[in-house]
């Protein structure tokens, strides 16, 4: 009971911002509940979705992964190169290149003893470079408009190829996390790493594979993206990182790791999907838009703090109050 009433606290938060936000909006901006609405808000959560997925893996593992935005870019650059022939080569080129990314970020935690903070950061600074030189100060334009077309075809009203991708690499992950011996021992590398090492898990492993996650995933987002908007260039990906942090965090994955779910990240990306959406219907500013983003964010990490608890034991003490005869 003591560590559920702060689980059950913070389970309700979500359900009410999930819940709630879309009924607010839909009184206060008409064209919410649209179809073409709906629509726009699962391509945005195609995208950013794929992101947050790939860096919530590691999160859960106990790392961080910082290069996922930059690795979207340069995938997306890959793909615009490579894929004039053949879309499915330049996908290709670009997740291969994502997984090769995450090889190298885990392999760099163990030689050089760091926090993977530091040396993704590093990749980041790296990969940013290395999106200029092939952009060459240019947006680069992909022509085979079909291939565009087909990625954003309408599928049952707000669905599109693209964002049904990203929820089939949601169920493909969760599997992956909950019924193999690795995702087993991401869990354990996050939740209590030297545990986990005299216990016997294959901790070196386990987060080289939530980097190869993170990495491609991130890799396959950007390409989408690009060949969906049929252009590419060095700063496709904006500051899409920390609203993946964000999504993640305000889905249930722990910043100590060990903690979270796809389930859980997926209602994060909505959360923050859905209120960007209908911020923006009703024309509030960029700056006001992220406001409101951190206002979220910081609620959701002081209920997943102390502030949780007290307010759990205030709720304890009340229940106890009303079940006991005066």
């Amino acid at each position: 009971m003591e560590q559920n009433s702060p689980e059950r606290l913070k389970l309700a938060l979500r359900i009410l911002l999930i819940l709630g936000m879309p009924i607010g909006f839909a009184l206060a901006a008409d064209h919410f509940v649209s179809q073409a609405n709906l629509y726009a808000m699962m391509q945005s959560f195609a995208f950013l979705g794929l992101l947050t997925l790939g860096l919530s893996v590691t999160m859960i593992a106990g790392e961080f992964d910082l290069s996922v935005a930059a690795v979207a870019t340069v995938a997306g650059l890959i793909t615009v190169k490579l894929g004039g022939d053949s879309a499915l080569i330049g996908i290709g080129g670009a997740v291969a290149f994502g997984i090769a990314v995450g090889v190298a970020n885990a392999a760099l935690l163990p030689w050089l003893q760091v926090s993977s903070l530091v040396t993704t950061v590093g990749s980041m600074i790296l990969l940013t470079g290395v999106a200029f030189w092939l952009a060459g100060g240019r947006v680069l334009s992909y022509d085979n408009f079909d291939v565009s077309d087909f990625l954003d075809q309408n599928v049952a009203g707000i669905f599109s190829i693209r964002s049904l991708i990203t929820l089939g690499c949601y169920i493909l992950v969760a599997g992956l996390l909950h019924f193999t011996r690795i995702g087993r021992e991401i869990y354990a590398a996050g939740g209590h790493r030297k545990a986990a090492i005299q216990s016997g898990a294959r901790v070196g492993p386990a987060l080289t594979v939530s980097f190869m996650i993170s990495g491609g995933l991130s890799a396959l987002g950007g390409s989408l993206l690009s060949l969906s908007l049929a252009t590419a260039s060095a700063t496709l990906s904006g500051n899409v990182l920390l609203q993946a942090a964000s999504a993640a965090i305000v889905g249930g994955v722990a910043l100590s790791g060990g903690i979270g779910t796809p389930i859980g990240v997926a209602i994060g990306v909505m959360i923050l999907t859905i209120l960007n959406n209908g911020l923006g219907l009703l024309s509030a500013s960029s700056t006001q838009i992220l406001l409101v983003n951190g206002a979220i964010l910081l609620l959701v990490v002081l209920l997943d703090g102390r502030l949780g608890i007290s307010l759990a034991r205030v709720l304890r003490l009340r229940e106890r109050q009303v079940l006991t005869p005066s």
